[in-house]
């Protein structure tokens, strides 16, 4: 489909209508915000409210797909050709990507902070680690330079260092070993955090631990810490800017965050026979539930840009932006996920420093 000419449509019939964008979104009882995204072209009108849109807009569907008004003589060549795209776009749209992995039936959602709260930490109370696998430092993913030469934390020594999203403790045992003076670590799941302390202990190195969403108030220290990082974890937030200014006021003056997560473009881009077949629009930020081995994930798709501005709005000076591949791990690797790294950054690393 044609969003950008179906959109422009939609704008025509609706003014042909007499109708403003906020008069239009209140008969749909959606934002107006809703409605300027489907005539810019950033999105299409969900299925539910298809038939209500074209009702309004006394078109038909054939119609709304085709983005122009039709007549008797191309009206079923337009129908066979709009219920072939529609096909295919059904299957290609429903897919989304964590880590390596293609999610089938990717269903967007509206955002309910205690909803996915429960359901993300489920997940990774049972058998997030095994089905996503586990990204720990020195790598920050799997096909980026490792932190060995990208060298992003710098000198830990008499440092005090807090992991968010900490996971099993192994990104914690790697810092621990660089002479740090205190350690910290937090986690949405309390399991988690049991096995970081578990693991920690049997290495023989103390770490105050603390099980919490990463944007709530959780009694860490504010104005405390050298250096804030997280590998694989920012990007399973709630809201990014409470999170990004909570991790702010843990840090000192001139303190340092580096964190690490699954590049945008990488969700929008599956392997499907040996091609690159983009799958999903770039801009699109909507939250979406899935289904993986009949356990749910909750996540939000956000644009590069909505970090790095997130970031700069809370006070953070960008000192580094890394989304390279590191060619000789994707090479070795022979699969479609390193064979697609060869081709675009599958993971970022960002370092920020704290103004």
């Amino acid at each position: 489909m044609n969003q950008v000419k179906i959109g422009k449509f939609i704008a025509e019939m609706r003014k042909q209508q007499n109708l403003t964008q906020r008069e239009f979104a209140d008969i749909l009882n959606i934002s107006d915000k809703t409605v300027s995204k489907w005539e810019c072209g950033n999105g299409m009108p969900e299925l539910s409210f298809m038939q209500p849109v074209c009702k309004i807009l006394k078109i038909d569907l054939n119609e709304l797909f085709s983005g122009e008004k039709l007549t008797d003589d191309v009206y079923k060549k337009k129908a066979e050709e709009n219920m072939i795209k529609l096909v295919k776009e059904a299957e290609m749209m429903k897919k989304n990507i964590v880590g390596g992995q293609i999610l089938d039936d990717a269903e967007n959602i509206e955002l309910d902070v205690y909803k996915v709260h429960k359901t993300n930490t489920d997940f990774w109370s049972t058998i997030g680690s095994k089905l996503l696998g586990t990204v720990f430092l020195p790598n920050w993913a799997a096909f980026l330079p490792s932190e060995e030469h990208l060298n992003l934390l710098g000198s830990l020594s008499n440092k005090k260092v807090l992991e968010v999203a900490c996971g099993n403790g192994h990104s914690l045992k790697y810092v621990s070993e660089k002479g740090v003076v205190e350690l910290w670590g937090m986690d949405i799941s309390a399991n988690q955090i049991e096995l970081t302390k578990n693991f920690l202990e049997a290495q023989g190195i103390n770490a105050k631990l603390i099980c919490s969403p990463m944007e709530n108030e959780c009694g860490i220290p504010t104005d405390y810490f050298d250096l804030i990082y997280s590998v694989y974890g920012i990007g399973w937030s709630t809201d990014l800017n409470k999170t990004f200014k909570r991790i702010h006021s843990y840090l000192k003056k001139d303190g340092t965050f580096v964190f690490g997560w699954s590049h945008p473009i990488h969700k929008c881009v599956s392997v499907e026979n040996g091609r690159l077949i983009f799958c999903n629009s770039y801009f699109k930020e909507d939250w979406y539930h899935a289904d993986i081995s009949s356990k749910d994930i909750m996540l939000s798709n956000r644009m590069l840009s909505t970090y790095i501005n997130t970031l700069a709005n809370n006070g953070f000076l960008i000192e580094k932006l890394i989304e390279e591949t590191d060619r000789e791990k994707a090479m070795a690797s022979n699969n479609d996920f390193g064979r697609k790294a060869l081709m675009l950054p599958t993971a970022f690393v960002i370092k920020a420093r704290k103004l």
